[in-house]
């Protein structure tokens, strides 16, 4: 006799329940991965962001399936770099409390007009990057190409 996981059995005529029924906890554990992963994605994102006006931190998106196109002009940032802007983190991590299809794309992104100049190094604040600076940062933590 052989343990496997969480207490299900093999014996010599076979397991003691269908494999399949490993679907719902294995998907359960992938989407718990998920999530964790995009927050603190999105978090490193809130970290590395420049702050001048605010708006660039403010328009990280989290967007499950399909990409989030929208851009929310903001003017005035009460919290400084290093830090998180709690209202839009909040706003786009409750996105991923209403998505538990265990497969689905999830897409980080900014739209504001500052980002590609941003990721080019264009900032005394961000002159490496932000989304390439937190990229590696999470490969680095969680493995990956």
């Amino acid at each position: 006799m052989v343990i496997a996981a969480k207490g299900v059995v093999m014996a010599k005529g076979g397991w003691s329940m269908p494999l399949t029924a490993f679907i719902p906890q294995v998907e359960n554990e992938f989407v718990q991965l998920r999530n964790r992963i995009v927050a603190e994605a999105l978090q490193g994102l809130h970290f590395h962001s420049p702050v001048d006006q605010g708006t660039y931190r403010h328009n990280h998106r989290v967007s499950i399936g399909d990409r989030d196109m929208t851009f929310e002009m903001v003017v005035g940032s009460s919290s400084p770099q290093g830090t998180v802007d709690q209202e839009a983190y909040d706003r786009e991590i409750r996105k991923l409390l209403t998505e538990n299809a265990p497969f689905t794309i999830v897409y980080l992104q900014n739209n504001s007009p500052h980002g590609i100049p941003l990721e080019d190094g264009h900032s005394d604040q961000a002159g490496k990057g932000v989304y390439r600076v937190v990229a590696s940062l999470i490969r680095s933590k969680y493995g990956g190409g």
